[in-house]
């Protein structure tokens, strides 16, 4: 989310805005960017009188976003009314503007979502087009020699 907001300020002309409403157009650019209208109101519906705590951290894992911003976007899309949002804030989101309630992934899985795979797919592919040998696949990618191996053959 900080990410697209910064982009935001990129693309966003200054010179017409407040700084207040370029905060504001900032994070509209950002929730849109990160939660596409017509991909949110197929996962939620088009209009919401009421969301359970649990399909909110289901929404919030799958966009990888906030929750408050979740809600903030449901709101600007018209899913969900202003006094939703405002009830949300005053009871479950209470403090979700400073806390998050839940991480968006556990702690034994902390960056296993946002790994980059890239190298590690080049590694491969030069391994099984005879590019490279199985000992510098293993130092490329800094595993032992077997576990390169298994992930060249797979399971047997």
């Amino acid at each position: 989310m900080t990410l697209a907001h910064e982009l935001a300020h990129r693309i966003i002309d200054p010179s017409v805005l407040s700084e207040k409403e370029e905060e504001k157009a900032a994070n509209h650019f950002a929730g849109a960017f990160l939660m596409p209208r017509e991909h949110l109101e197929q996962e939620v519906g088009k209009h919401r009188n009421r969301l359970g705590y649990k399909e909110i951290m289901d929404l919030k894992r799958l966009y990888r976003v906030s929750g408050a911003a979740l809600l903030v976007r449901l709101r600007d899309l018209g899913i969900i009314s202003d006094a939703l949002l405002i009830y949300s804030f005053q009871t479950v989101a209470r403090n979700w503007r400073t806390e998050e309630p839940e991480p968006l992934e556990s702690s034994e899985y902390r960056g296993e979502r946002e790994k980059p795979r890239r190298f590690e797919r080049i590694c491969y592919r030069a391994l099984a087009e005879g590019f490279i040998s199985l000992a510098k696949a293993a130092e490329l990618l800094r595993c032992p020699l077997q576990d390169v191996e298994a992930g060249l053959k797979g399971p047997q």
